[in-house]
């Protein structure tokens, strides 16, 4: 099978899969390490997310760890499978369920996430990460960027010290491309510290005033991805930010 994705594009965030899973294992020990001494009272604080706490980033976490992997396993196969049995209303009911279970049951279970996840990817090569799989009906690389996003954003979540500050260029840019989709007709970004634009889609209507938004490429991407950073983009004209789109 050859390779037909260019996996260091742009939007991918100009690096290749080695030093993306670099990153991944980086966030990993994080997580690990972030879990490794949180208190019961912790993890039940709620966070900025509406109606969770850190334990059900915890939970979340470790089922979609698992679900990678079984996408993973499936797919050197030759099979698909569901991210989830029972699709979504499966994660969502077992987030629910299982977010007020002792912190010591969370952390092995992110722990067992975790280690399947890494065990899954570890023969995977070029070739493997073309193979098709159900998540956003797209070939294995799929994964491994939603993975990249996921681990990044949600230890920010936690509030346990990891700001997006802390994310690499490459993954600040892969955010912003990755969100796009978010802003209303007519916007554009630019992040000056790396001189790269995107633009919405569809550009602005009969009458409207084109939204030019800008800053560091980390507050662009804390912004579009409704994460709280030190520093706000701004518009070229001082105007209120644009209302973002719905997370596609």
């Amino acid at each position: 099978m050859s390779t037909t994705i260019d996996h260091s594009a742009p939007a991918y965030g100009g690096i290749g899969v080695d030093e993306r899973l670099g990153e991944i294992r980086a966030a990993h020990a994080r997580l690990r390490t972030a879990v490794a001494g949180l208190t019961e009272q912790e993890a039940r604080e709620a966070i900025h997310l509406p109606g969770w706490t850190r334990a059900h980033v915890l939970i979340h976490l470790a089922d979609l760890s698992q679900a990678f992997a079984r996408q993973a396993r499936y797919a050197v196969k030759g099979e698909t499978v569901e991210v989830y049995d029972g699709g979504r209303p499966t994660r969502d009911r077992r987030i629910e369920e299982l977010h007020g279970r002792p912190v010591p049951w969370l952390r092995d279970q992110l722990e067992e996430g975790l280690t399947a996840l890494e065990d899954a990817w570890q023969p995977l090569g070029p070739d493997g990460w073309e193979l098709p799989c159900s998540y956003r009906n797209s070939p294995l690389f799929a994964t491994q960027l939603a993975w990249w996003r996921e681990t990044e954003l949600h230890t920010v979540d936690l509030t346990v010290g990891h700001s997006p500050d802390a994310w690499s260029t490459a993954l600040s840019t892969h955010v912003v491309a990755f969100l796009t989709p978010r802003l209303p007709q007519g916007t554009t970004l630019h992040a000056q510290d790396t001189d790269e634009g995107w633009a919405a889609a569809e550009n602005a209507g009969p009458g409207e005033a084109p939204a030019r938004v800008h800053g560091p490429v980390r507050a662009l991407a804390a912004w579009i991805s409704g994460r709280p950073h030190a520093t706000l983009p701004a518009t070229d004209t001082d105007s209120p930010l644009p209302q973002l789109n719905a997370w596609p």
